[in-house]
């Protein structure tokens, strides 16, 4: 069986200085709405939400919302754009109303956040361009159950924070960033030479048809390895292992594997600042 390029590569890092013109994610705040109660999840790669809403004549809707950014947005370069894309994953509004599901606003529509009295207005993180109407996503028209903002830092007013936020009827998520912030630890190449030989193992095992257990220890080392990298997503391997628990086949996950192993690559070309021509 062909192994995969991530166990037989040299990782090389560009190495750069922070400077004054970038920013780091700094933090990812929250605030509540006065109607309902939501389950948000959020980090530098994306979230998700879900809640119910009830309506006056006692309608309940409900949504399921997840939002992607097309790159890790730990640090962000002064010029550097980067895109956000907003679907409704299980919306379902009820008795005919109509409003405005999710959107994403610019600094420039922040006046304060409440976590950060020191919060100054700017205009620093501006949209670009947009797929979406004023009415954003939403369920209750065709083609608008998801949408993609553009979005691009630059610094136009000397203050240590901006920000963007998402609002989703009224109940908004801030992501927070600081002026010269690294936004993450350093990466560690040597967990991510490693993290490629689990990954390997866990296609062998697949193949092999090994035991969940083993399976699921293997699993346990290589999101290790992904918490140690400090540049990845556990998010498919949390998956997978709560999927193989006591799995009686392991073999019938053999083609996600190899299809994950194949975009770890590519995550961490995009994700970890690795060097465009690595070493075999």
């Amino acid at each position: 069986m062909k192994s995969i390029s991530l166990s037989l590569i040299i990782i090389i890092l560009f190495t750069t200085g922070v400077s004054s013109q970038n920013i780091g994610l700094k933090d990812i705040v929250q605030k509540r709405s006065n109607e309902f109660n939501a389950s948000v999840k959020a980090d530098q790669y994306g979230g998700s939400i879900a809640f119910n809403r009830t309506y006056r004549t006692n309608c309940v809707g409900t949504y399921d919302i997840i939002w992607k950014f097309n790159k890790n947005l730990s640090q962000l370069q002064n010029g550097e754009r980067f895109t956000i894309t907003i679907t409704c994953k299980n919306c379902r509004t009820a008795c005919g109303y109509k409003w405005t599901i999710a959107n994403v606003y610019a600094a420039n529509n922040i006046t304060s956040i409440s976590q950060y009295p020191n919060y100054a207005y700017n205009a620093n993180i501006t949209q670009v361009s947009t797929t979406a109407s004023s009415s954003g996503v939403h369920d209750w028209y065709p083609r608008h159950r998801s949408h993609t903002y553009t979005f691009v830092y630059n610094k136009k007013k000397n203050v240590p924070l901006t920000a963007f936020v998402f609002n989703f009827a009224g109940y908004n998520v801030y992501y927070v960033f600081e002026e010269g912030a690294s936004g993450s630890k350093a990466v560690n190449c040597h967990t991510l030479f490693g993290l490629g030989k689990l990954i390997y193992g866990l296609e062998l095992g697949a193949y092999e048809g090994y035991g969940w257990e083993w399976m699921n220890t293997t699993i346990d080392y290589a999101l290790e390895h992904i918490k140690a990298s400090n540049c990845l997503s556990s998010t498919y391997l949390t998956d997978l292992k709560r999927q193989i628990y006591r799995s009686p086949n392991t073999k019938t996950f053999l083609e996600e594997i190899k299809s994950y192993s194949r975009k770890l690559d590519s995550e961490i070309t995009s994700s970890c600042g690795c060097c465009a021509t690595c070493k075999n």
